[in-house]
């Protein structure tokens, strides 16, 4: 009787291992300069983050499958999928822990995890900017400092109430105001943007604030930073 239960053990134990062979978790995306990133380990993020996740199934036994969990307590998030390769987009701040099963007569012969944590938003618009083409804050943008702000709409205004520019995407390096309208620039002087935003973490803002157009103003610092 013990030989027959160890037999069936060891005949289990390579199942096990044929199956699971190579399986290795990675995370995918791309940062905001524009750089791929390939993950294995935990990691801190910004919203919105799209992440593909792979698993790499080389040498998987054909009567293995593979699980996905998806789960971020605090923002009630619980998804399960059944594929070799799936993907994500992050919008709720904290931590979202992805667990890759892999899974044979019903049971997990091998699990790994990733948590994946959103930062809590930030948000804050500049006072003034120096569209001189100098490469030094030549567009009205979000403050460097700006992170996973998932909703985001900004208009600008001059003081006569007319709406001379808006744009939804703050994250990219050209994003924002150029100081012109309808192709030409616009004089110097005070103008006024209203911003309307969500972050990951729930939090909605909402900002009017005058905006000092300078394009001889000549310093090596930014008022962006």
């Amino acid at each position: 009787m013990k030989i027959g239960k160890l037999l069936t053990l060891f005949a289990f134990c390579l199942l096990a291992s044929k199956a699971a062979a190579d399986i290795t978790l990675k995370a995918t995306y791309t940062d905001k300069k524009g750089v791929e990133v390939v993950e294995t380990d935990n990691f801190d993020a910004e919203a919105p983050l799209y992440v593909e996740f792979t698993s790499n199934p080389a040498s998987l036994d054909p009567a293995a499958t593979i699980e996905w969990y998806i789960v971020n307590t605090s923002a009630g998030i619980n998804i399960t999928r059944y594929e070799e390769n799936t993907s994500y987009t992050f919008t709720d701040a904290g931590k979202n822990i992805v667990t890759l099963n892999v899974m044979l007569d019903g049971e997990a012969i091998e699990t790994k995890s990733i948590t994946i944590t959103i930062s809590d938003s930030h948000l804050e618009m500049p006072n003034a900017f120096s569209p001189n083409n100098d490469q030094i804050n030549d567009f009205y943008q979000a403050k460097t400092t700006t992170k996973s702000i998932i909703e985001f709409h900004a208009y600008i205004f001059n003081r006569h109430g007319q709406k001379l520019y808006e744009w939804t995407d703050w994250s990219t390096e050209k994003s924002g105001w150029d100081g012109t309208y309808n192709g030409h620039p616009v004089k110097d002087g005070v103008y006024f943007v209203y911003v309307k935003a969500r972050g990951a973490d729930g939090r909605d803002y909402s900002i009017r604030r005058d905006v000092n157009l300078l394009r001889n103003f000549n310093t090596t610092e930014s008022t962006n930073q």
